[in-house]
């Protein structure tokens, strides 16, 4: 996702750690006009649990961009 809402703008990043079993698109927002992003969510797949999960850290996130996350991860996300 590279996605400009209000002031910020959201990008997205895959991260995974197959050695603990999960991966996750990772959701990221910087002010317009700055290059310094912080991990605001990310949406998660637990081998164990078979299934995604998603965690915000302490920031507000539009439905709208929370709803695309989701979708990218189902997407990007290879589940067995």
């Amino acid at each position: 996702m590279h996605r400009s809402w209000a002031e910020y703008r959201y990008t997205t990043k895959r991260v995974d750690d197959p050695s603990e079993g999960w991966a996750a698109i990772e959701l990221h927002r910087a002010k317009n006009g700055s290059a310094a992003t912080n991990r605001v969510a990310r949406v998660i797949f637990w081998d164990a649990q078979g299934q995604f999960f998603i965690e915000a850290f302490g920031e507000e996130i539009p439905l709208s961009i929370a709803e695309e996350l989701i979708a990218e991860a189902k997407t990007e996300i290879r589940t067995k």
